[in-house]
């Protein structure tokens, strides 16, 4: 038991030092913070997303810090997951494939006592990642202008969620300690007199603050065989501060020799979070059944982001107002049959948003992207040796298609597999001695 503790904080912390937050091809990750990535885990993520009404006694669910009360007070959970995405982008007229993916998110889940559940780990908040250029022609002299960005946020958390005296009412927070660094890269050509340089421009947001997330979840029989449980999570608005830092160099484009540098920086510029609402359910039949729906809704048009990075916009364009729907459902045959098929799982989900970000094209067009999704996943049991436990393997798959209100933009197709293992043990009793 010992050796898979220490096995299990080695994995974790090994996970942690080489966590990938960038896991999108995305040329709209050039705007605002990246593409989001909501907090969904484990089983949740191939039910459409949902989770503020779930309540699973074999994994965390960070959406809703009220759901760790359900905890097992003699279990031990650890849920890791990887995504690999393969995208295609189009403008209508060309076409191009992406492949990205890494880790996705670690959570790990204990009981401190009856009714009060502890969750902790690190969740992606949002992912940078793009690279495009075109080659022109300015008389005589052919350059390439190219663009990219990568990084994004994360976010490692700690929440506590505890069973009221009041009959079904759990309550529940999540603080968090969210940070990244954003960075972009943009290469022009420069000409000055009868020289042709190449200027490169290198800009950095570096965001440290604090994040709270605060949720509720309501447990009341409906009939004999049936459980409705109502949740709401609210996560307040952050007016933080972060570091920007821009480097500019021009070179010679024949041998690539450095003409000038220049550094520019300034420490406390605006990057704000919006004030998050989040309301669902879940009806739960003899636990063989479980159906669900969610909204969010961000309030992202009245966020402050610096003007310093340089994306075009103005403050009164540059957000959206997000809404998200979500539905979802999970199957299984028997949970206490002894039969490996009547212990799986099977889950399914869609979900429906529009982007909280705006791009600008060629035209000068200002507008973001509806975005539709859905998800097919399997629970896949394995037999724990100690107390006969089950623990999972939950191989899920997405489809995800963004798109945008104007033609000449880009429209963009993901289809995902993500992988997690989800380890259900026996840990927190006393051996008798006799």
């Amino acid at each position: 038991m010992l050796k898979n503790k220490k096995f299990l904080i080695i994995a974790l912390l090994a996970c942690i030092v080489n966590f990938l937050s960038a896991q999108t091809d995305s040329p709209y990750s050039r705007y605002g913070y990246g593409i989001l990535r909501d907090q969904a885990v484990g089983p949740s993520k191939s039910m459409g997303g949902i989770g503020y009404g779930l309540r699973n006694s074999q994994s965390a669910n960070p959406m809703n810090p009220a759901s760790y009360s359900r905890v097992d007070s003699l279990t031990f959970l650890f849920d890791m997951g990887v995504t690999f995405n393969k995208g295609k982008l189009s403008d209508g007229s060309n076409s191009e494939n992406k492949y990205n993916g890494g880790l996705d998110y670690i959570t790990i889940l204990i009981p401190i006592k009856k009714n009060l559940g502890l969750s902790f780990g690190i969740l992606p908040y949002s992912s940078v990642g793009y690279k495009f250029g075109s080659t022109e022609t300015n008389g005589s002299v052919t350059y390439l202008k190219s663009f990219s960005g990568s990084g994004g946020l994360s976010q490692v958390y700690a929440g506590l969620g505890y069973l009221t005296p009041l009959k079904g009412l759990s309550v529940g927070a999540n603080a968090s300690f969210l940070f990244g660094t954003i960075d972009h890269v943009r290469s022009l050509p420069a000409i000055s007199g009868s020289g042709t340089y190449l200027s490169t421009d290198n800009t950095e947001l570096t965001i440290k603050a604090a994040k709270f997330d605060i949720g509720l979840q309501y447990e009341m029989p409906i009939g004999k065989d049936k459980t409705l449980t109502i949740g709401g999570v609210f996560s307040p608005k952050i007016n933080s501060k972060a570091n920007y830092e821009n480097l500019r160099y021009l070179y010679q484009s024949s041998n690539s020799a450095l003409v000038q540098g220049d550094t520019i920086r300034y420490n406390g510029v605006d990057a704000g979070i919006p004030n998050t609402y989040g309301l669902g359910f879940t009806i739960n039949k003899e636990n063989r059944i479980i159906f669900g729906a969610d909204v969010t809704y961000q309030q992202w048009e009245d966020v402050k982001y610096s003007s310093y990075m340089n994306d075009g916009l103005e403050s009164k364009d540059r957000f959206n107002d997000r809404w998200k729907y979500s539905a979802g459902i999970e199957y299984i045959a028997d949970p206490y049959d002894r039969s490996y098929f009547k212990k799986m799982k099977f889950r399914g989900g869609v979900n429906y948003s529009n982007s909280y970000l705006n791009a600008i094209d060629n035209a000068g067009n200002i507008d973001g992207y509806k975005e539709y999704g859905a998800t097919v996943g399997f629970g896949l049991p394995i037999k724990d040796n100690i107390g006969g436990r089950i623990s999972y393997l939950n191989l899920n798959f997405e489809y995800k298609k963004l798109k945008p209100k104007f033609s000449n933009m880009i429209s963009e197709e993901y289809f995902g597999v993500s992988l997690n293992v989800n380890i259900n043990e026996l840990w927190f009793f006393r051996r008798k001695v006799e």
